[in-house]
């Protein structure tokens, strides 16, 4: 019922992912108005959005989703904020990410980069040995998002409440002139 008429080739879904339709700009205005508008308490949807950060900046690809939902269910958040803010790791965003978590946990674990049999980063290798690439990835994204996830919360918690309020605001102004006239 909702599918394309025409199915997008691979190429197009591909340069999609990379640079939506809408445009960069447009699209982060779309989902800041999303969060803005999830029913809830300030709160609670800020808690969702520091949630989804936080996992964001995990290694858990593909898992990054479910993961959020499930410490937003856990804090009492709401789930789509947590979803929501999981898009801070996106196509244009994995390089920093990565790098920065991968030395910040060579740094805490006493390692250098790429330290051991040489880092390859060849498939072989990575199946080969996956925690001398993994584990530093994981302390340093933990780390990022237990800076970044409270930092979220105290900037989104403010700017939600403001636009609720406004929100109210316009809605009663509108109710009164419906009423008026």
């Amino acid at each position: 019922m909702f599918m394309r008429r025409h199915p997008l080739s691979r190429a197009q879904q591909l340069r999609r992912l990379l640079w939506p339709r809408m445009g960069l700009r447009r699209q982060g205005r779309y989902y800041i108005i999303k969060v803005a508008r999830i029913q809830g308490t300030p709160h609670s949807i800020a808690l969702g959005m520091a949630a989804g950060v936080f996992m964001g900046l995990t290694p858990f690809v593909g898992l990054h989703v479910p993961l959020s939902m499930g410490l937003a269910w856990l804090l009492g958040a709401r789930m789509m904020a947590g979803v929501i803010g999981t898009l801070i790791a996106n196509p244009w965003t994995y390089p920093a990410i990565w790098f920065a978590s991968y030395r910040l946990g060579c740094l805490l674990l006493g390692m250098s980069p790429g330290e051991g049999e040489g880092l390859d980063l060849s498939l072989t290798f990575l199946l080969d040995h996956p925690w001398q690439l993994f584990m530093p990835m994981l302390v340093g994204g933990s780390l990022l998002g237990a800076v970044l996830g409270p930092l979220t919360y105290l900037v989104a918690k403010p700017l939600i409440a403001l636009y609720q309020q406004r929100r109210a605001e316009r809605r009663r102004a509108a109710a009164r002139k419906r009423l008026k006239g």
